[in-house]
């Protein structure tokens, strides 16, 4: 069985927005959206989430073809472009590139206004945050928000997965809706408990400080990564699991290629391919190295460190230095040639910078007014007309 035969025996019958079916000279076919072409390897993302990458030498001749005349897709190609950030600030763009509808309450800090995340499915985008309860932010087009009521306590991370809008709390409490508007709690991890314990065992006088900071769904798996090394997965919300901690000292941020799971502290990077064993897979690194921020963009994961390096790597496992490519400030990655870089999420960012290749080169965004940034997304929804 040849690695297309293989996929296709996997791949689940839903198919991405964009997708072709590939053919090999077996007959095999495979329903998927090309995120990268490079050099003789092709990059798909296929319909249950997952990423492959394999030879394009085992295609038909046709999607031989097809490979080879693919090209990213333009800037404005459907869709909007959404950003949000501390001080509840929300711009929209049709281009990635030139933002307006700016809203916002106040300056970025750290309080209940804080936006930590956003996701899209089902023609609707869902924006999460707080500080002592829950803000959810909803639109269909990046202009009318509708600001729910509902509380679950402080969210920070949303991710949509089988039909559905899935938003984290930072202490494990996890709510669902269909259509942003009516939410239901569906599960509780209670980490206090487990937290209480740990530290009986270790013999703390207190818990160890263990807020959840983002959450990943690959493979039928949600994995949460927080403060001080804190690891949480689990695949129905009834059973949790707490991995050991990774680097104690460090808030874990985390990213996922549909297929397993990276996370990045100060001075490592960790894999895990099941949410619950994990692999030190840091590379060598200059003495002192620090990191920064992990992305990655639909066909390779990003990091960089906080003197503006990077490093790429195409499964989480083998990292290599990017030469050539500044990785300034905290990265979002929309799609493998739209990078962008802004600052950190307490101040506002008055240069919103992009990069259409690779870190390369980087150009300044059109703000309408200094903004707060935390996550920017592209959503497959219609932009206002006003």
């Amino acid at each position: 069985m040849n690695t297309l035969q293989h996929i296709a025996i996997l791949t689940l019958a839903c198919l991405p927005l964009h997708a072709h079916t590939f053919t090999n000279a077996q007959g095999t076919h495979i329903e998927g959206e090309i995120q990268r072409v490079q050099g003789s390897q092709v990059t798909l993302k296929l319909a249950d989430g997952r990423v492959v990458t394999f030879g394009i030498a085992f295609l038909s001749k046709a999607d031989q073809e097809h490979v080879r005349a693919w090209k990213p897709a333009s800037q404005g190609e459907g869709g909007i472009y959404l950003a949000v950030g501390n001080g509840l600030h929300r711009l929209s763009s049709t281009d990635g590139i030139t933002w307006s509808h700016h809203q916002f309450v106040g300056k970025p800090a750290h309080d209940q206004n804080d936006l930590k995340s956003i996701a899209t499915g089902n023609g609707v985008a869902v924006a999460v945050g707080g500080f002592s309860k829950s803000n959810i932010l909803t639109t269909r087009d990046g202009v009318d928000w509708h600001i729910n009521d509902f509380n679950a306590g402080v969210l920070s991370g949303v991710i949509f997965v089988n039909d559905a809008s899935h938003a984290f709390g930072e202490s494990g409490k996890v709510i669902r809706s269909t259509d942003g508007l009516k939410w239901e709690v569906i599960g509780d991890a209670k980490t206090k408990d487990y937290l209480t314990a740990e530290a009986q065992k270790l013999g703390e006088a207190a818990p160890i400080k263990s807020n959840i900071r983002d959450w990943r769904f690959a493979g039928g798996r949600f994995v949460g990564s927080g403060d001080n090394g804190f690891l949480i997965t689990t695949t129905d919300f009834q059973k949790w699991d707490y991995p050991p901690r990774i680097e104690p000292r460090s808030r874990l941020y985390i990213a996922t290629n549909g297929n397993s799971f990276v996370v990045v502290g100060d001075a490592t990077l960790h894999h895990t391919a099941n949410g619950l064993e994990w692999q030190n897979v840091t590379p060598k690194l200059p003495e002192g190295t620090k990191f920064g921020s992990l992305v990655f963009d639909g066909a390779r994961y990003l990091v960089n460190t906080r003197k503006g390096t990077g490093y790429e790597s195409a499964d989480g496992i083998k990292w290599k230095e990017l030469k050539g490519v500044a990785l300034p400030g905290t990265l979002a990655a929309v799609r493998p040639d739209l990078l962008y870089a802004f600052e950190t999420y307490w101040k506002p960012t008055e240069n919103l910078r992009y990069s259409t290749d690779g870190g390369k080169s980087w150009k300044s965004a059109l703000l309408p007014a200094p903004a707060g940034v935390t996550r920017i997304i592209r959503a497959d929804l219609s932009p206002a007309t006003r």
